[in-house]
């Protein structure tokens, strides 16, 4: 396949995939927000020793949300490149 349609197919997806992750929908922000209120809302009622605990677990939260986002869109834009590089050919 041409090697510049290549790099135009991948630059388009890269495009496509920013621009749907800088453009959310409500729900997924909402989600996220009611999360963190009810973490500060915890946290505000938990001893020194708890915030701690607390603290521990929404770094591996974070950390896990990270890895899952990275492991869904790496794995997107592998197939949607398969997709348009290798349309229509026999997968035998």
């Amino acid at each position: 396949m041409d090697n510049e349609y290549g790099k135009i197919s991948e630059e388009f997806i890269t495009q496509r995939i920013n621009w749907h992750g800088k453009h959310e929908p409500d729900a997924t922000n909402e989600a996220y927000m009611e999360f963190r209120q009810s973490v500060e809302r915890l946290r505000e009622n938990l001893t020194d020793e708890q915030r701690l605990l607390l603290r521990a677990c929404e770094n591996a939260y974070h950390v896990t949300d990270g890895e899952t986002e990275r492991f869904y869109y790496k794995c997107g834009f592998r197939d949607a490149i398969r997709f348009l590089l290798h349309f229509g050919e026999d997968e035998s």
